[in-house]
């Protein structure tokens, strides 16, 4: 690496000319602004020690400034200390107090900009140690850097000891602290007993209402002030945008007496989509006089969420300018409709861009959901092997889609040895690894981690329990089974839903206990849908209960009148193999003479480098494509009248 030389003199006069003293002052700073390492920094600082300048207030003074603007946190630790040595050698200085000050200020702010915000509130407790005073401008910077709402209250007593509780700028800092972390009660205190308050003040508690949804209490602050600005109407218009209530967001956008910025605009865009208005939201994007990178984001995720994935991509290939919220969109938008291929196609382009955009946690976690759906191993791995060249840090939501993804392509031992290395993990990541434990048939150790995450007092969900439930499942455990979802409602107040019956009912029908499943299917709060009856159905298929198959056809199939085949191919089938011939030939008749639709799916099988796809029509098998059948193909043969004759 390149080191920065400078020379200076060894022993400079005590008195030095105003040029000369300029002239030096321009070169260090100049020098130490290049420095973006602690390597480059360390030879200036050994210069300024040598030389004796580091024994200068006033060469002091600007070291420690620009150091602290750093985002290193290494060189701001450096500034921090240089800053105690003065304070306990203070006769040595000719420094004043208010410039003492605006350096612990200068610090505090570098820490609450960086990486490790909460070394503000220990930098802050080190210039309380120094004697040094805090004035106006030190507490909106340690309130900033807070990082809890206890740190919050005792910067706030802080600000009351010292005398600064009425001074506007730093009233604004703890109302806007209090909103931040949801204590509106709080900020509706101190914005009541404030005898000063400006529009920066008004503005900040109606966004904390809108932000955490109490409208309408926001529109009651809205109505009592006398004067409006912007960032006042956005407010009001995003607040209803995002509760649906388009109709009054409409007639706010449409009174409002002031320039519409793009924020405002954008707000109606996602308002309108939300609410599956999406024509209206394109009205509202092409009616814009002016569009910036996050109109045509919202916009894309506009048509992304409705499905409209073709309009989407048309629009992301128009724009004039990309960001990785636009390429996030796109790919998340492919993943979430099913196209997985064109996701992985189009994260590839986006590594690949000129533009030299990087994918952010929200796009990985997006393409490692689709390399687990896809069971693209290789992918998936290539994408690990970015994160970790890329120093990237493994969050929660990240480190749970890699355990997922490598559970869904069957590596449970890498999945095992990542989740085991996060530092810190959620209810995602417990539930992506119990699920992958059950999906590839180890009950047992899906049982064991759940009893771990329960030992560790984290909570589980909804989705926590449909992994405990398929794991017993297919460990064939009926007891556990029943007790576990008996401990959903009675334990954790979790309803089940329709998967988790379903799950006790294929529990209980591949137990042969076909009564009990058959009432667990009636007892049900809501209406069994066909991969409930399927479940059932399959086991009667397998033990030979055609009298129990008679009893759902009769109370649910005909009733219903599902548009799905698979239930009455098992019809058919059971009546085959009881030896009824005629009902059988009726259930395919009946699938031939209706609607019901005979839809087609694929597995994906990959084998090294090549992935087979094994195609199903109605639940059977018809071809194992060669490596080049593309999904495009599959589709377009599905269409072919031999898979109508087929059944």
């Amino acid at each position: 690496m390149h080191r920065l030389r400078v020379k200076v003199p060894c022993h400079p006069p005590l008195r030095q000319h105003p040029e000369h003293k300029q002239m030096l002052q321009t070169q260090f700073q100049w020098l130490l602004e290049k420095c973006k390492s602690v390597e480059e920094v360390n030879p200036i600082l050994s210069k300024f020690v040598v030389s004796g300048l580091i024994r200068q207030s006033f060469y002091l003074c600007k070291l420690v400034e620009v150091l602290a603007q750093s985002q290193n946190s290494t060189l701001l630790l450096y500034s921090r200390l240089l800053l105690e040595h003065q304070s306990n050698v203070e006769e040595d200085f000719n420094m004043s107090p208010s410039t003492t000050t605006f350096l612990w200020n200068t610090i505090i702010r570098g820490y609450s900009r960086s990486r490790f915000p909460q070394q503000g509130i220990t930098t802050y407790r080190k210039m309380l140690q120094s004697s040094c005073k805090p004035d106006n401008f030190t507490f909106p910077i340690v309130i900033k850097a807070a990082s809890s709402m206890q740190e919050g209250v005792q910067v706030h007593g802080q600000i009351v000891s010292n005398g600064f509780e009425f001074n506007i700028f730093v009233v604004n800092t703890v109302l806007s602290m209090y909103t931040v972390f949801g204590d509106l009660k709080s900020a509706q205190r101190l914005f009541e007993i404030s005898p000063n308050l400006d529009i920066v003040s008004w503005n900040t508690l109606i966004d904390g209402y809108v932000k955490s949804g109490a409208v309408e209490l926001a529109r009651s602050l809205f109505d009592k002030m006398t004067e409006r600005n912007e960032i006042t109407w956005t407010a009001m218009i995003s607040g209803y945008a995002k509760s649906g209530n388009m109709d009054i967001a409409q007639s706010l956008f449409d009174r409002m007496p002031i320039r519409r910025s793009p924020v405002t605009w954008n707000s109606m865009i996602s308002g309108f989509a939300k609410c599956g208005f999406v024509p209206l939201a394109r009205k509202m994007f092409d009616e814009m006089p002016l569009r910036n990178v996050a109109s045509w984001n919202a916009m894309i995720s506009s048509y992304a969420q409705s499905g409209e994935v073709q309009l989407a991509r048309s629009l992301f290939d128009k724009m004039p300018e990309k960001d990785v919220i636009s390429w996030s969109c796109m790919i998340s938008g492919y993943a979430q409709n099913g196209r997985g291929r064109d996701a992985l196609g189009l994260f590839t382009e986006m590594v690949e861009s000129k533009n030299c955009i990087r994918p952010n946690e929200v796009t990985l976690v997006s393409v490692l959901s689709v390399c687990g759906n896809l069971t693209a191993l290789d992918q998936g791995k290539w994408v690990h092997v970015y994160i970790e060249r890329n120093g990237m840090r493994l969050s929660d939501n990240l480190g749970a889609a890699l355990v997922d993804m490598y559970a869904k392509c069957g590596c449970l031992g890498s999945a095992v040895e990542i989740f085991w290395k996060l530092v810190q993990k959620n209810v995602s990541t417990w539930n992506a690894l119990i699920t992958g434990f059950a999906v590839n048939g180890a009950a047992q150790e899906a049982l064991k981690l759940f009893e771990e995450m329960l030992r560790l007092k984290e909570k589980p969900d909804s989705i926590t329990f449909l992994g405990v439930l398929m794991a017993c499942c297919h460990g064939g455990l009926v007891e556990e089974g029943l007790r576990h979802f008996k401990s959903m409602s009675k334990d954790y107040g979790i309803q089940p839903e329709i998967k988790h019956y379903g799950c006790v009912v294929d529990l209980l029908g591949r137990a042969g206990l076909l009564d009990e499943a058959q009432q667990m299917v009636r007892s049900m709060p809501m209406k069994p849908d066909v991969m409930v009856l399927g479940s059932l159905l399959g086991a009667c298929r397998i033990h030979g209960n055609a009298a129990i198959a008679d009893a759902l056809r009769k109370e649910f199939l005909l009733d219903r009148n599902p548009e799905e085949a698979g239930c009455h191919v098992l019809l058919s089938n059971i009546y085959a193999t009881a030896g009824r011939w005629g009902d059988a030939s009726d259930m395919r008749s009946e699938i031939n003479s209706s609607q019901i639709k005979k839809n087609t799916g694929f597995k994906a099988v990959q084998m090294g480098s090549e992935t087979y796809h094994h195609l199903k029509v109605a639940g059977d098998d018809l071809l194992m494509s060669n490596p080049k059948c593309t999904e495009k193909a599959i589709d377009e043969f599905t269409c072919n009248a031999l898979v109508l004759k087929f059944l």
